[in-house]
């Protein structure tokens, strides 16, 4: 799981109230940086690698980073646990984040919920959003901690405030359900919109379907493309189903795209829905050639596929006895 890199930049201008030789720190940890922002993965780990041999926290947290994720060399769990581990431990909270994170999820590592929340901690003292956010997540859910929507949202308020986008969403999504909030579909909104424009894609899709409804007032087909498209943009098939049928039915806006190119693109990467609507696209010839033996394999994916609702496989069902009953071309 390729984490967003979150640079400590109130470390590094800590980092000048020491020694002269630690401006120089401060200026190759930049071009260290630098070099990761333009996927320069090479020069960024010889330029950190010695800082991070000399004990610099933030050279050490971006070499780990460079491991995690196998940015320029092959992944490797071990050397980025170590690497992470040093800079945790002089307090970079980063570092702390990133080691809370993979005890979470224990991705590459163990699953463990209690250092999980101990590395969350160290790093939210540091006044680390991130880590905000996660503890947040863990009281919402009662994950280690007991659940706690107050102190959940209280997290969640703190993150959301410092710009972090996944807080934004979370509270968004309280003031949604009034649980926890009294229900405010316009906060819910300009929360949601304050995420969106970072790229989060569940707050576009969550913000494409308000303005889509009449919870807002009248529904905004301009807003709802808008953000329904962006959704579709950062891979979210569950979007991409949903800018197929806003094409459809005409209320999608400019853009090249047919329906069937939307429902596609939803089919490959593993929507049931999209699957389904794509083997339909195949079968009558809309958008695309008629293709009874490709629109049979689609519709057969659709119904293997474990989130297909049984209101969809009614249907597919129907459709898989049509195609069956007909020539292959």
């Amino acid at each position: 799981m390729q984490r967003p890199f979150t640079y400590s930049f109130l470390a590094l201008f800590a980092l000048i109230t020491f020694a002269w030789a630690a401006d120089d720190n401060v200026a190759a940890v930049r071009a260290a940086f630098q070099h990761l922002k333009a996927e320069e993965f090479t020069q960024s780990r010889e330029i950190a690698a010695p800082l991070a041999e000399a004990g610099d926290a933030d050279a050490q947290h971006l070499l780990g980073y460079i491991y995690e994720n196998g940015l320029g060399v092959p992944r490797d769990m071990a050397r980025a646990l170590s690497f992470y581990s040093k800079a945790a431990n002089q307090g970079q909270a980063d570092s702390q984040y990133a080691l809370g994170d993979l005890a979470f999820t224990g991705d590459g590592v163990k699953r463990n919920l209690e250092r999980a929340a101990g590395w969350y901690k160290l790093a939210a003292a540091r006044s680390h959003a991130g880590a905000k956010a996660q503890l947040g997540v863990m009281h919402a859910q009662g994950l280690f901690f007991p659940k706690d929507i107050n102190k959940a949202i209280g997290y969640f308020e703190q993150a959301a405030e410092a710009g972090d986008a996944d807080a934004q969403y979370n509270l968004g999504a309280i003031y949604l359900t009034g649980e926890g909030k009294p229900q405010d579909y316009a906060m819910a909104a300009g929360l949601f919109e304050e995420a969106a424009e970072q790229g989060h894609a569940l707050s576009q899709f969550n913000l494409a379907l308000l303005y889509d409804s009449e919870l807002l007032g009248a529904p905004v087909p301009e807003k709802t493309a808008r953000w329904m498209r962006a959704a579709a943009g950062e891979g979210m098939p569950d979007a991409m189903v949903a800018m197929g049928l806003l094409t459809h039915e005409g209320r999608a806006g400019a853009g090249e795209e047919v329906a069937s190119d939307w429902f596609e693109r939803a089919a490959k990467a593993g929507n049931a829905q999209g699957q389904f609507l794509y083997a339909v696209a195949l079968t009558e010839g809309d958008g695309r050639a008629k293709d009874v033996r490709q629109a049979l394999i689609w519709v057969e994916r659709a119904l293997a596929n474990d989130a297909l609702t049984e209101d969809i496989a009614s249907g597919a069902r129907a459709l898989q006895r049509k195609l069956k009953a007909q020539p292959s071309n």
